[in-house]
């Protein structure tokens, strides 16, 4: 039996608005979908806003404890021993008499205050690292925060070296020289090792044996300036930066530097 005009008409009056329903529900989840997606978006801009702002004033914060570091050494260590040489040679001058004790003291002053100078100006530039090189200027660094530290830390490299250049030599050797320096101030690491693998790109990976860190938890607490640090020369060399830490294995980082050549 076929159906009558009004049954028609009610099946198709249903199927109209069941078509309506349908395409009310897509258009309501494709709003719902786009309104979730640009709110994610916003909110990972709002993050990487955050984080750039938090490098930018780690990187101002560490210039100005540079800064802060170098005024104190040339106020405390190189204007006091000046002024006691000073002094010592006002009073030899009033003496009748040569004092060979008060020359041989004041020499040793002299002395004394060119290693602060000769210090000072490693710390800011190391000679080695404008004369030689990176491979060479982290090998010494190694070498002599042993003698100092008296941890084990050992440095390595294989491939054919290439020059890198000045300015992207000084941020790896930094970053390095960050890592090294937190492991011995804060890990209590037995030994530390630094490794070169040079190639069309540059892998520096660096590792210690000590306690390991949240870092997650470091950086959230605004106590990770030494992280920002790394992570915005990193951020400058085009490079990328890798950092693990567990207190199974403590703490390692890979950087991976692009093409030198």
């Amino acid at each position: 039996m076929e159906p009558t005009i009004s049954e028609f008409t009610i099946m198709f009056s249903i199927a109209t608005i069941g078509m309506l329903v349908l395409a009310m529900a897509i258009v309501f989840f494709v709003v719902f979908y786009q309104k979730r997606m640009l709110e994610t978006r916003l909110k990972h801009q709002k993050m990487e806003t955050e984080y750039q702002q938090k490098m930018m004033l780690a990187s101002l914060e560490s210039q100005e404890n540079e800064r802060r570091r170098v005024a104190g050494d040339l106020h405390d260590s190189i204007g006091a021993m000046l002024s006691t040489i000073r002094v010592s040679l006002s009073t030899m001058m009033r003496q009748e008499t040569v004092n060979t004790q008060n020359i041989a003291e004041a020499k040793q002053m002299l002395d004394d205050t060119i290693d602060s100078v000769r210090r000072i100006s490693r710390d800011l530039m190391p000679a080695t690292l404008e004369k030689f090189g990176l491979s060479y200027a982290l090998k010494e660094m190694c070498e002599q925060y042993t003698t100092v530290s008296g941890i084990d830390i050992k440095f390595s490299e294989s491939g054919r070296v290439i020059t890198a250049g000045k300015n992207k030599e000084v941020m790896i050797f930094r970053i390095v020289q960050e890592f090294i320096n937190n492991s011995i101030k804060h890990a209590k690491a037995k030994s530390i090792s630094t490794m070169l693998q040079w190639s069309n790109e540059l892998l520096v990976s660096i590792s210690d044996d000590g306690v390991g860190f949240d870092i997650d938890q470091i950086k959230n607490s605004g106590k990770g300036l030494g992280l920002f640090n790394m992570e915005n020369r990193a951020s400058m060399l085009g490079a990328t930066l890798t950092l693990n830490s567990s207190k199974e294995h403590g703490t390692k980082a890979l950087i991976r530097i692009p093409v030198l050549e």
